[in-house]
């Protein structure tokens, strides 16, 4: 019972940042390369090449969605950072004979994939709308 309410924060915490994501990249604006722009941002065209398999544009945008994922995990704090690194996929393939955690660039590595296969999620089937996050909170305070 105690795991699954902290493995809820969690998730509640990778939530918060897929949307912190999301936010930043809707505020980057397509550069018009001669040709008119489909998209309003980084994020619509991200989420449309990524829905369609469109694979000519989607490295470049992935990278805007990468620095912003790495942006953000830096500004975790060591105690956040070891929190969302349990249910990544870097956790789950780290020896723990060695020690407890890796180093903190080790985790943040871990933590910003993990994030960017959330963002990426959420771009081929947006979940984590506002109504999403409320029922997350309301089951994880439920005692």
């Amino acid at each position: 019972m105690f795991e699954e309410k902290v493995r809820r924060i969690i998730q509640e915490k990778y939530i918060g940042l897929v949307n912190v994501v999301v936010e930043n990249l809707k505020t980057l604006p397509i550069t018009d390369h001669g040709g008119e722009v489909p998209f309003a941002n980084v994020w619509e065209a991200f989420a449309h090449e990524l829905q369609h398999e469109n694979s000519a544009l989607y490295y470049q945008y992935l990278n805007a969605v990468e620095s912003i994922c790495q942006h953000c995990v830096q500004h975790l704090t060591l105690t956040e950072l070891k929190l969302l690194w349990l249910i990544s996929d870097g956790n789950l393939e780290w020896d723990e004979t060695v020690e407890t955690f890796p180093e903190p660039n080790k985790m943040r590595e871990g933590v910003t994939e993990e994030l960017l296969s959330w963002v990426e999620q959420e771009a081929e089937e947006p979940e984590f709308e506002e109504e999403e996050v409320r029922k997350i909170s309301e089951t994880s305070s439920t005692p």
